[in-house]
């Protein structure tokens, strides 16, 4: 705000004015002159102060950009690739093919009748209560082989080579793998065990297969 205070001295008038109307008792004439009267006069300025100083503007710095987060791909669950079961080699025909079980008892062989040509593996069991075993022989059937008094099967009178294999004497609860080769044809597995009216295959222990 601007002011410009202006002082007028008003001493000077009343100065006169005493002068003019006031007298003196001495017979000499008063003077004429009026006392000096010094005027203070008070000069204008042009100064101004303010007040109050107008705060200079604080600039702030703009707030800085953070990245937005980056997106992350979930991860694929993946499942472990799971090997496809080996192909068994299927039965010709409905026949048995690799491998057979065969179960001895009082008084039958249990397997089966029907197999493909080639390597067979007969896992034979005897669930009876008396020893037994099994063997395979080439014939036409249990009724063409050579046979004693009672149904045992002569081996000796055999052809050579029709005696393929045969397990050990197996007692309750035993177990054997017996492997053989089989051409396409007739067989019998017996268990040959015994003699007269004792014999195994005579009281019914037998089994006539066919391979193809």
């Amino acid at each position: 705000m601007r002011t410009k205070p202006r002082f007028l001295s008003v001493l000077a008038v009343a100065a006169i004015g005493l002068a003019a109307c006031g007298g003196s008792d001495s017979d000499e004439p008063e003077s004429s002159e009026a006392p000096e009267v010094s005027v203070a006069v008070t000069e204008p300025t042009d100064e101004f102060t303010e007040d109050t100083a107008a705060p200079e503007p604080v600039e702030t710095e703009a707030p800085v950009e953070t990245e937005a987060p980056v997106e992350t791909e979930a991860p694929v669950e993946t499942t472990p690739a799971t090997e496809a079961p080996a192909d068994t080699e299927a039965p010709v025909d409905g026949a048995a093919a690799g491998a057979a079980a065969v179960i001895l008892d009082e008084w039958f062989i249990e397997a089966p009748t029907e197999y493909a040509a080639g390597e067979v593996t007969f896992t034979t069991t005897n669930n009876g209560g008396f020893p037994h075993e099994l063997v395979v022989i080439q014939g036409e059937s249990y009724d063409a082989l050579p046979l004693a008094d009672g149904g045992a099967v002569l081996e000796d009178d055999l052809p050579t080579g029709a005696l393929l294999g045969r397990t050990d004497r197996l007692g309750g609860g035993g177990v054997e793998d017996l492997t053989v080769t089989l051409e396409p044809g007739n067989y019998v597995l017996v268990c040959n065990l015994g003699s007269g009216a004792t014999s195994h295959a005579g009281q019914g222990q037998r089994l006539d297969i066919t391979v193809t």
